[in-house]
């Protein structure tokens, strides 16, 4: 085969492969700015707040779930998270939020290098799903005051208010941890929230190397760490609460 005939093949396939990636390209900017479709607005914006039906996962087992310290307390102390959260959005927000429970306790966002375990949540505007909640545990400091981690990644965010967005990450930070105003966490946590939507705004403005400039609806993912001290007295309230309503019927 002669120099002449492999250099046409080469710029042939080069051509060929360029087309290809021209038409991905186009592919996902058409993607990106896709319409969203009317039945998703619906649920999104004007759509009742869903009635949460938790699908809580099974009790740990010890000596099945390695890392795990404590798997009864694992199991029972943040068995109560969705509930508190709601029930603040709820009674004191009127809120379009709400979370529910997954059955699943092995983490995705959270295993950093290897199996994690804790629980999730998705999370709902009105009618529709847009995001998820991981939150694991961590009982090597006190088991009476345990840390948690919570990884927050919601989805369609363009579609929403500003203030509605920080509303909720607020409401979850203030109603888990010592996010009280004056607090180091209060304004670590502020910074992390404060910082994640801004990023969105930045990949929605930014002109890439690649030409995809499109962002899509945009994504929001925040991690927040800290003592999960007001969810556990939050906790209490709310089994109290539960407690006296029961006696009453």
């Amino acid at each position: 085969m002669t120099f002449e005939i492999l250099t046409i093949i080469v710029f042939v396939n080069l051509g060929l492969t360029l087309a290809l990636w021209g038409n991905l390209l186009a592919i996902a900017r058409w993607a990106a700015r896709r319409p969203v479709k009317r039945k998703f607005r619906n649920r999104l914006w004007s759509g009742e707040p869903i009635t949460p039906k938790h699908e809580p996962p099974p009790p740990l087992k010890a000596g099945i779930f390695m890392g795990v310290r404590n798997p009864e307390q694992f199991s029972s102390d943040f068995e109560d998270f969705a509930n508190v959260i709601n029930w603040h959005l709820v009674d004191y927000y009127d809120s379009p939020w709400r979370v529910q429970e997954l059955p699943t306790l092995e983490l995705s966002k959270l295993a950093a290098s290897g199996p994690a375990y804790g629980r999730r949540y998705a999370v709902f505007h009105n009618q529709a799903r847009i995001g998820e909640i991981e939150l694991k545990p961590d009982y090597r400091y006190s088991t009476e005051n345990p840390g948690v981690t919570l990884h927050i990644e919601l989805n369609w965010v363009r579609l929403l208010p500003l203030k509605t967005i920080r509303d909720f990450l607020t409401h979850v930070a203030w109603n888990t941890f010592e996010y009280q105003g004056g607090t180091p966490e209060y304004f670590e946590m502020n910074q992390k929230i404060d910082l994640a939507m801004m990023d969105v705004l930045w990949k929605t403005q930014r002109i890439s190397e690649f030409g995809m400039d499109e962002s899509g609806y945009g994504q929001i993912t925040v991690e927040l760490k800290g003592l999960a001290s007001s969810y556990l007295e939050g906790s209490k309230r709310f089994r109290n609460q539960a407690a006296k309503a029961q006696q009453q019927t």
